[in-house]
């Protein structure tokens, strides 16, 4: 994967301290063979020429795919099909209130610099234009809240954060966080992840401190009223008070990669699936089968 530096050695960390290599059950509930075929027969296969899908964003069109070959969009049951022209890497992907921003790596046949800055796009990822930081910079964590923007960089592991919307940026002082997420109702509450467990701002990541009591996440994803986590085994977590009280909703295989919130839908990418929940977490269905590993 190209660009992948500070990140990556962040991630092995975490996932050997977290112990990685535990496979848990779909849910928390056995299902029967048949029940479990039947879970299996309502999956889209992946698009081969998407290659590794490195986050996901769900939307009123349906399911967001950032992925090595570009954007795209998956709709109920219907093959994912490829946005616009692009075939850029989408390394960070997040919902703004005027449209899409992104980063990664140029695709082919783009400008060939190392690092694509920030990206927008106001027609859902049909076009994008430079906003920011352009072969500077490379998010592989993108979160936005109104007009506060937050990413973390690839190459240091450093977090930046922005509140006019992407145009200027600055650096804030972090602990080493892995995945971020940002209320989307209130910019000035952050939750982040850490190989010791997660971390809270309550001033727009200016200062963090740990949270008691919390389960050991690596990934993080904030909708309208629930804050949803994942631990490097599966194993999903709610909470409803900005990260300081969690709930255990449900239990999926396979390592995970990527997680999307919206409302009561939750699309989790883990192993070579994406799952998918429609009520809040009480149950899961494989999405999209067959995803290739990084």
């Amino acid at each position: 994967m190209r660009g992948w530096t500070v990140m990556s050695r962040v991630s092995r960390v975490w996932f050997v301290a977290a112990g990685v290599g535990l496979i848990a059950l779909l849910s928390a509930c056995s299902t029967s063979p048949t029940e479990q075929d039947a879970i299996s027969a309502g999956a889209v296969q992946v698009d081969a020429s998407m290659e590794h899908i490195h986050n996901l964003l769900l939307t009123d069109s349906g399911l967001l795919i950032g992925s090595h070959q570009g954007l795209w969009l998956q709709e109920g049951t219907n093959p994912a099909e490829r946005i616009g022209k692009s075939h850029f890497d989408v390394m960070g992907l997040a919902s703004t209130a005027t449209g899409l921003v992104s980063s990664g790596h140029p695709g082919e046949g783009e400008e060939q610099v190392s690092n694509l800055g920030l990206r927008a796009s106001a027609d859902q990822g049909k076009t994008w234009q430079n906003l920011s930081l352009f072969g500077e910079v490379d998010f592989h964590r993108l979160v936005a809240s109104g007009t506060t923007i937050m990413g973390i960089v690839s190459a240091d592991g450093a977090l930046l954060r922005s509140t006019d919307s992407g145009k200027t940026w600055q650096t804030v002082p972090s602990p080493s966080l892995y995945d971020i997420a940002i209320d989307p109702m209130d910019p000035s509450m952050v939750v982040g992840t850490t190989e010791n467990g997660p971390v809270l701002s309550m001033d727009g990541a200016k200062t963090f401190t740990a949270i008691p009591d919390a389960p050991l996440l690596a990934l993080l994803s904030w909708g309208e009223s629930r804050l949803i986590g994942v631990t490097s085994e599966g194993v999903i977590f709610e909470s409803r008070d900005m990260g300081l009280t969690w709930k255990k909703i449900a239990t999926v295989s396979g390592q995970p990669g990527a997680i999307a919130v919206r409302g009561d839908e939750i699309a989790l990418l883990s192993g070579t699936t994406v799952f998918y929940s429609s009520d809040a977490g009480l149950t899961f269905k494989e999405r999209i089968t067959g995803v290739m590993g990084h």
